[in-house]
């Protein structure tokens, strides 16, 4: 049976980067993974995000957010409108 991934960036390559549950618990690497995504390098999938969401919650994601600046938000409403319609445009993997 194929595992699903939670997040995927494309280096390096050939086979790039595939990232697992211990990989979304760590704020740092959530942080890059938010920069990687910003330049179209990686994405989150849908369970990805929901990884991300019920261990971090939306505050700290918002956090994250504000070093990396992936989504240009100006607060956490704002952030969690952007973070549900970008989830909401992923396909079904």
């Amino acid at each position: 049976m194929d595992k699903k991934w939670l997040a995927y960036r494309i280096y390096p390559e050939p086979s790039g980067t595939e990232y697992q549950h211990s990989n979304l618990m760590n704020k740092a690497e959530v942080e890059c993974l938010f920069d990687y995504c910003q330049i179209l390098e990686a994405m989150i999938s849908r369970d990805g995000w929901k990884v991300l969401i019920e261990y971090h919650g939306f505050q700290v994601l918002y956090e994250i957010n504000e070093k990396s600046g992936w989504f240009d938000c100006d607060n956490l409403e704002e952030f969690i409108f952007e973070v549900e319609s970008h989830i909401d445009s992923l396909p079904e993997l």
